[in-house]
């Protein structure tokens, strides 16, 4: 309406614009009037978008505060949040919240918009709450007929668990037989778990004393203390630390439900359709949920019986590795294993807190007689192994749980065709990469060579069509540069690097699956990440191709600097032969003159020695003759005549 409104008002006010402009061009002043009525339009339509843009502004404004009254209008929905491991965790206020069901909670406010206002407590009173009303929701109900009539159930559950019996790992009396039960203290929570456990217990005629506790706090403080012999733990709940406990069986099971207060039909309503809508757009959420906690659950908490007597037998751990398999495993230069294989054994014990359990490695460069000692009792676990159940089962062993699963790389030269995956160049000392070859591409041509660092070699020499490299290893091998003419394409399947036992030791089996649910689903990339850099060597030739052109800016400089330095120290040596040859004819020339100063002195001298000469016997014979004279008068002094 306020649009409509708007238009109409733009187009009168153009159309009296026009008008004014029409109505103009009758007067006698047209020319002046004209330019002054474009200049009342101009000033009309600056005023209508000046106002068009605020009411644009105040119409965003109020869009705004609408969408915020919207957002503030969000149901908000009372949680009861009691603390349970791994189900749901944080129950305190400002404490990070985490678990199966808060994942849950957060999935279904997607479909409802809800909002979350957690209540906290123990079960019990949580409980109490919601059938007075307090509280609008509760996780982990199961269902029987009693509860059914005073609180709410959707259609849906939101998982199932098993209900399990935990004892003391030191106690012989209890076993795997129900009937050691009897007599025995059991703890077990207040909730539908004391039902099924008495259930269970008179079934099978079994006396024994059930003891309720409010958490599961208060039972495992019993458990240690001794005050119970055994007590009962749910599949997806709590995960009790392994000291001294042990995992005896599973007596029963049953579906769980995040069920609502009796006082709120509305909220069942939506909670019905949401979960209906998570399982048509979603199918494998639950799923999802189970796999993302599933390593965390009691089954992977504490040892089995089987587990137990394998630890009581053996005292050491004897492992064998494949050589020259970075990051996965190797020996180093000093004859020490290396790679993932050298910190992944120590994690797994670690995390199983076994103590006193000597570790032993031996390296093998064939992957054959690796298998061929675990087979034959020489080694307890080797590592790494593939292939999957067929051919883990045809070499006589276990493969694990995968510690990491990774992508496999078609490695080619040149163009890539229907033609590039038939003829294989396989490493015959690492039998994991013809199963994956065997298994995908059964109809392939197969040529054996000695390494991987051989099948590269004749891939590039045009001796095979391609080969494969394991993907966490081949972006690294390929940065070398004498394999810079390859390329990799990426197969759809993945491959598994796991452990392997020897079929028959289920004890292990099961302790090494164990722990590596405790160590971590990240364990294995985590580790492979640091020993993967060791497959590329980067020489100072890789460098300077990588960098082609700011070595060859370099070098121009360099030569460009050199030459205008020669040239420089040519000019200056010129300038000093120049200088040189000047002072050489300066001093000809000073020579010269000096020369011709001494002939004209030595003219000089023999001229004055001449004239000396001369100017002495001139002089000395009027002297002489008056010497002789006045000798002649001295002698004839006494004549009287003379005087």
């Amino acid at each position: 309406m306020l649009r409509l409104l708007m238009l109409s008002l733009l187009q009168m006010i153009i159309i009296g614009n026009l008008f004014i402009l029409k109505s103009v061009k009758s007067v006698p002043e047209y020319r002046q009037l004209q330019a002054e009525s474009y200049m009342l339009i101009c000033r009309n339509l600056a005023k209508i978008w000046l106002c068009l843009l605020m009411i644009c502004c105040f119409m965003s404004m109020a869009k705004l505060t609408t969408a915020a009254q919207h957002t503030d209008d969000a149901k908000i929905v009372r949680v009861g949040y009691f603390e349970n491991e791994i189900f749901q965790e944080g129950a305190k206020e400002g404490v990070i919240k985490k678990g199966y069901a808060y994942d849950y909670y957060r999935k279904l406010s997607e479909y409802t918009g809800w909002r979350y206002e957690y209540i906290y407590g123990n079960f019990v009173d949580l409980y109490n709450m919601l059938l007075n009303g307090q509280i609008d929701m509760l996780a982990g109900l199961a269902k029987n007929d009693e509860r059914s009539k005073i609180i709410g159930y959707p259609d849906i559950a939101m998982g199932n668990e098993t209900y399990n019996i935990v004892k003391h790992g030191s106690d012989t009396s209890i076993t795997t037989a129900y009937s050691t039960l009897t007599h025995k203290r059991i703890g077990v929570l207040e909730s539908a778990m004391a039902g099924v456990l008495r259930q269970f217990l008179k079934q099978h005629g079994i006396t024994a004393t059930v003891i309720t506790y409010l958490d599961y706090q208060s039972i495992f403080e019993a458990f240690d203390k001794y005050s119970i012999d055994a007590f009962v733990a749910e599949s997806d709940g709590a995960a009790y630390g392994k000291k001294n406990a042990e995992l005896l069986y599973s007596f029963g099971s049953s579906a769980y439900y995040l069920c609502v207060s009796a006082k709120r039909q509305d909220l069942l309503d939506e909670l019905n359709m949401a979960q209906a809508r998570l399982i048509l757009e979603e199918p494998n959420y639950i799923n999802s949920l189970r796999i993302r906690y599933y390593s965390k659950s009691i089954s992977s908490r504490f040892l089995s019986e089987m587990e137990n007597e394998w630890l009581a037998k053996n005292h050491s751990l004897r492992v064998g590795y494949l050589n020259n398999y970075l990051p996965y495993s190797d020996t180093d230069k000093d004859g020490n294993v290396t790679g993932m294989i050298h910190e992944l054994i120590p994690e797994i014990i670690a995390s199983l807190e076994i103590k006193d359990l000597h570790v032993t490695y031996t390296g093998y460069d064939k992957y054959a007689d690796m298998i061929s000692d675990v087979r034959n009792g020489k080694l307890d676990v080797v590592f790494p192994v593939g292939g999957g159940g067929y051919f883990s089962e045809e070499d006589g062993i276990y493969q694990l749980n995968p510690v990491i699963s990774t992508t496999t790389e078609l490695i080619y030269r040149g163009e890539y065709s229907d033609r590039t995956p038939t003829h294989f160049a396989v490493n015959k000392n690492n039998r994991m990469q013809y199963y994956y070859i065997r298994t995908n591409f059964p109809d392939a041509d197969v040529t054996f060579y000695n390494s991987i660092e051989d099948c590269l070699d004749n891939l590039l020499k045009g001796k095979v069509t391609c080969t494969t490299l394991n993907g966490i290893r081949a972006n690294d091998i390929l940065k070398n540069r004498r394999y810079r003419d390859l390329s990799m394409k990426r197969l759809n399947r993945n491959d598994d690097r796991s452990f392997g036992v020897r079929i028959g030791n289920e004890g292990l089996l099961k302790l090494l699956n164990r722990g590596l649910n405790l160590s971590g689903e990240d364990i294995g990339q985590r580790l492979a990440n640091k020993y993967v850099g060791a497959l590329y060597t980067y020489t100072f030739l890789d460098m300077v191709f990588a960098n082609i052109w700011l070595f060859a800016l370099i070098i121009i400089a360099i030569t460009f600097l050199m030459i205008v330095f020669f040239a420089r120290e040519s000019s200056n040596t010129k300038k000093q032969m120049l200088v040189k040859e000047a002072a050489r004819k300066e001093l000809e020339e000073k020579n010269k003159e000096l020369a011709a100063a001494i002939s004209e002195a030595e003219s000089a001298n023999k001229a004055k020695s001449y004239f000396l000469s001369t100017m002495s016997h001139d002089i000395r014979t009027p002297l002489n003759s008056i010497l002789s004279m006045n000798e002649m008068v001295l002698r004839e002094c006494d004549n009287e005549n003379i005087l």
